[in-house]
């Protein structure tokens, strides 16, 4: 399995602005699948620290997301686990809510870097049109190149992402091509700028989380 970068076709600019919460259906909670990036999996720790971009704040990013009222799961992975192996749990988890009547608009999957990969993969693997994906610093146009490569599929669902203007690692992002839009893909692109290169995705910024949440909580 090769790596994945990811990142969609430029469509908006996004300023930060209010912090918006969910609209929940009456009974009908909605669900919000937090995968955390590399670092986190390597150093076994929910705060570990980068020597250029600092800590990363797994406990604040998923407490942030349940103050805005979704039910969320936000496991450490091991540290052995691969893309396609986190990519079939990620699947089997949906399932099982799916399968306990949640609908699949009220699932949303919430990758930051490597959890990004994760969350792509088990979009092509799923192959639901309804169920809604957030990836952050990666590259849309290489990661489908992947996924079509690898997968034989291209992701499905609602899928936005969102990469940071000086982020170096999505910087020669070539700009995501709505060809492959159909009625299993729904993608769009945000571009902050908040002046952190990759480490945007270390700590619940509104810059991101704002937009993360309006798209999991639309009807």
């Amino acid at each position: 399995m090769r790596r994945f970068g990811v990142a969609f076709a430029a469509v908006a600019v996004l300023m930060p602005g209010s912090a918006p919460g969910v609209e929940t259906d009456a009974g009908r909670p909605r669900h919000l699948i937090y995968l955390h990036g590399r670092i986190v999996q390597e150093q076994q720790s929910a705060r570990p620290r980068h020597p250029q971009f600092g800590y990363y704040e797994l406990e604040k990013i998923l407490d942030t997301f349940r103050d805005r009222g979704f039910d969320v799961s936000g496991e450490i992975r091991p540290q052995s686990a691969s893309v396609s192996e986190s990519a079939d749990r990620v699947v089997a988890q949906v399932l099982r809510l799916l399968g306990s009547g949640v609908p699949a608009d009220h699932i949303t999957v919430v990758g930051g870097s490597m959890g990004a990969a994760i969350a792509l993969v088990a979009s092509a693997r799923l192959q639901n049109p309804d169920v809604r994906f957030c990836v952050l610093g990666a590259c849309l146009s290489q990661s489908v190149q992947g996924l079509l490569a690898d997968e034989r599929k291209a992701p499905s669902g609602h899928v936005l992402a969102i990469r940071e203007a000086t982020d170096d690692s999505t910087s020669a992002c070539k700009p995501w091509k709505t060809d492959l839009d159909s009625r299993s893909l729904v993608a769009r692109e945000i571009v902050i700028h908040t002046g952190l290169s990759h480490g945007f995705l270390y700590r619940p910024l509104p810059e991101w989380v704002n937009p993360v949440v309006e798209w999991a909580s639309a009807r």
